[in-house]
């Protein structure tokens, strides 16, 4: 599910938490390996590779139908796992709206900015290609291509050290990551409310509450107890296709140097692309924060993702040798 990472964008980390995060909570065991030992594509210096997971549409289907909310989250997190090895796949396409709103949210001032999300050596670049759905001027044309530039470069030229270092890096981050869904899986109280048709997928409805004896054990775990959401997973093959999530209290991250406001809803939606693998499609932000302590601001925010390709190479980079990627194909 890529996404841009911005002072606003931490915003989605509230709506992650109960979207992609969540749906990994439940698991009685790790996720599948993605490749045979020795061919993972994150330890291979090209632009994107083609991951070796199984789609997640081939998952658990011969499982007993259920009503346990914690079950039906549970089987969702195989397919997430794979998810999140499959969406790495995929080029798309973010257009990011951003409204600042006045004290009785009326709109002060409105901002568009249209990225093209890529993966070079398995790293996410998000390219800016237009404001306020125009193209870039000649100087900010020139001014991304330099920024892609330096960083092709920087990956192109890592050392072997480095790259060590990155990976060990990438990798004690997804350990930090599984440390805190142990305490996610505590957090909450789950409750199936309902099934409705969502875009016309048959799915169930779960309402995440947060427990009121959480005792967190990671940095950050506390702000769970602060958030409440619910979730639609597709009945057929227990995909996330919708999740909603709101503050009940103010959220700080960075030692109070950012800070979500009570009342802040997050919309997040997924659409099934290629028959293959579930991904973003839109992801609503409409609330408040404070910046640095000193500046308060309402904004409404709409990013809508399209245009989703598949990018797959079988191009290795060798010393010396400028890597050359294959086309994508198209949705």
């Amino acid at each position: 599910m890529p996404a841009r990472i911005s002072s606003l964008k931490s915003l989605c980390l509230v709506a992650s938490l109960l979207g992609t995060l969540v749906a990994q909570q439940a698991a009685p065991s790790p996720a599948p390996q993605a490749c045979p030992p020795g061919n993972d594509p994150t330890e291979l210096n090209l632009p994107d590779v083609k991951s070796c997971a199984p789609a997640p549409q081939q998952a658990e289907l011969d499982l007993p139908l259920t009503t346990d909310p914690r079950e039906i989250v549970r089987r969702s997190v195989e397919i997430d796992h794979r998810t999140l090895e499959l969406a790495r796949n995929y080029t798309c396409q973010n257009r990011e709206v951003i409204h600042h709103l006045g004290k009785n949210g009326q709109i002060k001032s409105t901002e568009t900015k249209t990225y093209d999300i890529n993966f070079y050596y398995g790293e996410e670049y998000n390219r800016l290609v237009q404001k306020d759905d125009k193209p870039l001027s000649e100087a900010e044309q020139k001014k991304e291509d330099e920024k892609l530039d330096k960083f092709l470069a920087k990956y192109r030229d890592e050392s072997r050290e480095d790259r060590e270092k990155r990976l060990e890096k990438e990798k004690k981050q997804r350990e930090e990551g599984r440390a805190f869904l142990r305490d996610v899986v505590n957090a909450y109280d789950f409750r199936l409310v309902g099934e409705e048709r969502v875009d016309g997928v048959d799915s169930y409805v779960i309402d995440a509450t947060p427990r009121p004896d959480f005792k967190s054990t990671q940095p950050h775990a506390d702000m769970l107890k602060k958030i409440k959401g619910r979730m639609w997973i597709e009945k057929k093959n227990y995909n996330w296709v919708k999740v909603e999530a709101q503050a009940t209290d103010t959220i700080s991250f960075g030692l109070f140097l950012f800070r979500i406001h009570p009342g802040s809803h997050f919309v997040l939606e997924k659409t099934l692309v290629k028959n293959e693998v579930w991904l973003l499609k839109r992801l609503d932000i409409d609330g408040g924060a404070r910046i640095a302590l000193f500046k308060n601001e309402n904004i409404r925010q709409e990013d809508v993702f399209s245009k989703y390709q598949k990018f797959v190479t079988s191009v290795k980079v060798l010393p010396d040798v400028k890597e050359v990627p294959a086309p994508p194909e198209s949705k």
